[in-house]
């Protein structure tokens, strides 16, 4: 099975989120494969772990436009569950911390907020958290391409099972687009939204043709257009089988 991601908000305890990740995944939540990482809420035992983190040791990763400092550090922490799964694996607690700039302060009045994400990846900090964020917002944007690129608004019958089919195919071509654009387009290109997407994948003229058992495809596109295509081709492979230069001909007995 192939590595799965899973975000996740854990609202506090460790256990309600390996549970819930578990009920995400069927109850592999906390298996090599899955990489997890969620939010981990605030409880009163992380945050004085938090606050406990010395100066010296939160590493700064970035910076907002407003000047607040974006910091990391390793969170010294044990959660007091009352009982644990036998086959659980110990979490990692990785501490972010907003710090402003000298002179300004949040709106209730301090100079730094202390947030944790829980997971069970050895990425460093930075990179964590920025994998983390990377959830945040993007629900909007799925549901807009569906709705408004795939047709996912507009329902084609009263009937309920037939709605459901129509949306899922629209998830499933999401999904597929999605992947396509991941693992095959360039850094550039992968957050193109569907309207884009089509000139790039889709509304490509090209005609097949056969010579000696052999399918070829000639295609009136761009030298870009033409290897972005050769990598969906080697990434998504699809075995084909030799076929008869002959028509098949049935004969009747």
């Amino acid at each position: 099975m192939g590595k799965k991601s899973v975000h996740a908000e854990a609202r506090g305890t460790r256990r309600r989120f390996t549970t819930k990740t578990k009920g995400m995944l069927g109850g592999r939540a906390e298996a090599p494969q899955v990489r997890i990482g969620g939010g981990a809420g605030s409880s009163q035992g992380l945050t004085l772990a938090l606050t406990k983190i010395t100066d010296r040791e939160w590493k700064t990763f970035a910076k907002e436009p407003d000047g607040t400092l974006r910091q990391w550090a390793e969170v010294d922490y044990v959660p007091t569950e009352r009982y644990e799964h036998k086959d659980s694996r110990p979490l990692r607690y990785v501490g972010l911390r907003l710090l402003k700039a000298q002179g300004v302060l949040f709106a209730d009045g301090t100079d730094r907020r202390h947030h944790a994400v829980i997971t069970n990846l050895d990425y460093s900090g930075d990179r964590l958290l920025n994998w983390h964020r990377e959830k945040a917002g993007t629900v909007e944007h799925l549901h807009d391409e569906i709705k408004n690129a795939l047709g996912g608004g507009h329902m084609p019958s009263q009937r309920f099972n037939v709605n459901a089919a129509w949306l899922k195919h629209a998830i499933l071509a999401y999904n597929l687009a999605s992947a396509i654009k991941e693992l095959c387009f360039v850094l550039e290109e992968r957050n193109v939204r569907f309207k884009k997407y089509r000139l790039l994948m889709v509304h490509l003229a090209g005609r097949m043709n056969r010579n000696n058992c052999v399918m070829g495809l000639r295609l009136c596109a761009s030298p870009a257009a033409i290897l972005r295509m050769r990598k969906v081709w080697s990434v998504f492979k699809l075995p084909t089988h030799a076929t008869s230069s002959k028509p098949f001909v049935h004969r009747r007995r």
